[in-house]
């Protein structure tokens, strides 16, 4: 069944091969103690890698797999969420499988078949691991929430008569409330997903790779070709990075204390692009993350204990 529903005058349509790092980089001495969690990323054709801190040890994740189409870890640690083509002749499916971290075994998996019947949809799993998020490349497909056995909850199609595009992105914030963006609004939708509020008019020419802190009380946003922090609120807007380069792919550590910066963002294939990891405070500081000149005190590159090169990513980066 679909609804209409207006957010602050918004309607809502409802229904129910290989690239060095940077030499300049030598890993530190060591890391801050507080720097904690796991870096999950993907890299070429090594699959889905990992590296975890303080200690920087790394290692595979998920191995290649050329129908993979998204992974998550739950906040908890507990879960691990894949999206998989399984499409076959005539049957254009995605297979969302949860599994347990510890042991591998599935915890649930199910089939999905998107309106579009797009065989490329992504999965977010929400943040009290109960909800999945499914996104795709095609705007018939609208963003759609199901449950973790793959029962279907809802599905927001548009705003204003107008789809969501492959442009948009939509993530999950603390209580199961969305986050959207639609053309150059953010927005935010708590559930049950029939209303909700204007953030920020993002009145840039050139802007994306909106991320949240896991608490829900910041943002981190591409403007341009530097990163940018400000509170849920949209106040207080700082610029965090700055070089003669590209920063994007901003990524907060799961307590905010510090956030991952891709420095260096570069196009690196035809359709694919990559970027230099480094990570500094979320302080509120503007830190110079230059691939060629001297990089402000307290960035730390990202380098594999026992390695000599700067870890790069290609593709989804979450830190959990």
């Amino acid at each position: 069944m679909k609804n209409l529903f207006t957010i602050l005058c918004i309607v809502l349509l409802v229904s129910c091969s290989s690239d060095n790092g940077s030499d300049i980089d030598t890993a530190p001495s060591g890391y801050p103690a507080d720097l904690e969690g796991t870096i999950y990323y993907k890299w070429a054709t090594d699959g889905i890698l990992k590296v975890s801190l303080p200690s920087a040890t790394g290692g595979s994740f998920i191995q290649d797999d050329t129908k993979l189409n998204s992974f998550d870890v739950s906040r908890d640690g507990k879960y691990r969420l894949t999206a998989t083509n399984a499409s076959t002749l005539g049957n254009y499916v995605v297979k969302f499988t949860l599994s347990n971290m510890n042991n591998g075994s599935i915890v649930k998996e199910f089939n999905y078949t998107s309106p579009a019947g797009n065989s490329y949809c992504k999965g977010q799993l929400s943040p009290d691991n109960s909800l999945i998020l499914v996104t795709s490349n095609d705007e018939e497909d609208g963003i759609t929430i199901l449950k973790t056995d793959g029962e279907f909850v809802i599905r927001l199609e548009g705003l204003n008569n107008i789809p969501f595009s492959m442009h948009d992105l939509a993530m999950w914030l603390p209580g199961n409330e969305l986050l959207l963006t639609h053309g150059n609004s953010i927005i935010r939708v708590p559930p049950p997903y029939n209303s909700g509020s204007l953030v920020k008019e993002m009145n840039y020419a050139d802007w994306g790779d909106l991320t949240v802190n896991h608490q829900g009380t910041q943002l981190a946003v591409r403007i341009d070709n530097h990163v940018y922090t400000m509170g849920i609120d949209s106040n207080n807007m700082r610029q965090v990075t700055t070089s003669n380069f590209k920063e994007s792919k901003p990524v907060y550590s799961p307590d905010s204390k510090y956030l991952m910066i891709g420095s260096n963002y570069r196009q690196s294939s035809v359709m694919g692009y990559s970027w230099d990891m480094k990570i500094i405070p979320n302080d509120g500081n503007t830190y110079n993350v230059d691939p060629v000149e001297a990089n402000s005190p307290g960035v730390l590159p990202v380098i594999w204990k026992g390695q000599d090169r700067i870890v790069i990513g290609s593709g989804d980066v979450i830190w959990k």
